[in-house]
């Protein structure tokens, strides 16, 4: 059978966004090429040999593969929401269409489970569903299956946030997540003593992944997820912690309206913010009155820790 394979060269942050744009076209699954998990992989010396090219650990970009039979026309509707996606993170999101003549549907299904494997930030330890691990002592296990990658914690924007979430959460705090992804973040948040995590996402699919996860987890009765608009969904409440694993831009519009719901002393970890939109960010947090307790870099990739100094002014 002829297969149209579709292909989106872009970064490490909108991986869930492209994921998720396969997914509402009706792709069962996607393929994930990873340069940096697969360098994760590779350091953590698992002892297998990835069958990919050596320039591929090079790389920066990801590459994100589905498959549709030839009559199923998505192209079209493919290159608009992809645009979206593109201006919505403002990175380059490039579409290469081919025919293939066979696809081997069990490793399209399982070719990217080859890089993700259990590991550590900090104490939480995050591991996938179809692998066994025992805990060590004091180690917090955060059990996902990211379905179609959303949210696996390997890149550094959600690494940042695990370790702020490691860190920060002491326990009784009242939890946002503001674009819960694969629920990740709520469900270390919650295993780490929070008393109740309300999050969000504006794509249905990740949070219906993230519902379940939750529910792999037995966390049901303290996280809620739906799906909508983070800024709007934040009002009229009041958190201690605010975890926002989102873009730049998305986290500069966010702080004012954390700086109104956030109790005194409460926390914002804002993360997924590429280098050169950094002094945006910190000059958006100096405006409404947040202190920065501490800032991770990787590569070109900011994760800040903040906190909320004084009451909003009116």
């Amino acid at each position: 059978m002829i297969w149209k394979e579709i292909s989106v060269l872009t970064t490490g942050n909108c991986v869930d966004a492209v994921a998720g744009v396969f997914g509402q076209l009706g792709s069962g699954g996607v393929q994930i090429e990873d340069p940096q998990a697969a360098r994760t992989y590779q350091k953590n010396d698992h002892g297998q040999k990835l069958q990919v090219d050596e320039d591929f650990y090079n790389h920066e970009f990801v590459l994100v593969k589905a498959y549709f039979p030839p009559e199923k026309d998505v192209v079209e509707q493919l290159k608009k929401s992809i645009q979206l996606v593109s201006e919505s993170f403002g990175e380059r999101c490039k579409v290469f269409i081919k025919e293939i003549n066979e696809i081997d549907g069990e490793d399209w299904e399982n070719s990217w489970k080859v890089y993700y494997h259990a590991f550590n930030v900090g104490r939480i330890l995050i591991k996938p569903s179809w692998e066994e691990r025992l805990l060590k002592e004091n180690e917090v296990l955060v059990e996902i299956d990211p379905g179609m990658a959303f949210g696996t914690g390997i890149h550094a924007s959600t690494r940042f946030c695990l370790r702020f979430v490691d860190q920060y959460i002491k326990g009784g705090e009242r939890v946002a997540d503001a674009g819960c992804g694969s629920g990740i973040l709520s469900i270390a948040a919650a295993r780490l003593g929070a008393i109740s995590v309300l999050g969000w996402d504006i794509d249905e699919l990740a949070v219906r992944i993230a519902r379940d996860n939750v529910e792999l987890n037995g966390l049901k009765s303290i996280i809620r997820l739906d799906c909508g608009d983070a800024v709007e969904n934040l009002a009229g409440s009041e958190f201690d912690v605010i975890l926002a694993n989102i873009t730049a831009d998305l986290v500069v519009e966010l702080i004012p309206e954390a700086a109104k719901v956030l109790v005194p002393g409460g926390m914002l970890f804002g993360s997924g913010i590429v280098e050169g939109r950094w002094p945006s960010v910190r000059d958006q947090l100096e405006r409404h009155g947040f202190e920065v307790v501490e800032m991770l870099k990787d590569i070109d990739w900011i994760g800040v820790a903040a906190r909320k100094l004084q009451q909003q002014a009116e």
